[in-house]
């Protein structure tokens, strides 16, 4: 998910992190992409109040989306195994 960067223009996107990602698989790296900051590749961190209302309004969205999609993904997961070993 990538979004315009309100300073040059660029892409400004969300963090991502390895370590949650092995830490926690798919659901970890989902739910921290969900809280996680965004930045810039020129401008470098940006703050969330930098960008217009219909943009912070999208990054809530997303975010939500993102900490849901973790859940359900968790819950099959949990759901299938269950299934297993029935």
């Amino acid at each position: 998910m990538a979004y315009k960067c309100p300073k040059c223009g660029g892409v400004a996107s969300r963090a991502h992190s390895p370590t949650a990602q092995q830490a926690a698989g798919l659901v970890g790296a989902l739910i921290y992409m969900a809280f996680a900051g965004l930045s810039c590749v020129k401008c470098g961190k940006l703050q969330r109040s930098e960008f217009s209302d219909e943009d912070r309004g999208t990054m809530v969205r997303n975010s939500v989306l993102l900490f849901v999609g973790g859940l359900v993904l968790l819950a099959a997961c949990v759901g299938l195994l269950i299934a297993i070993n029935d």
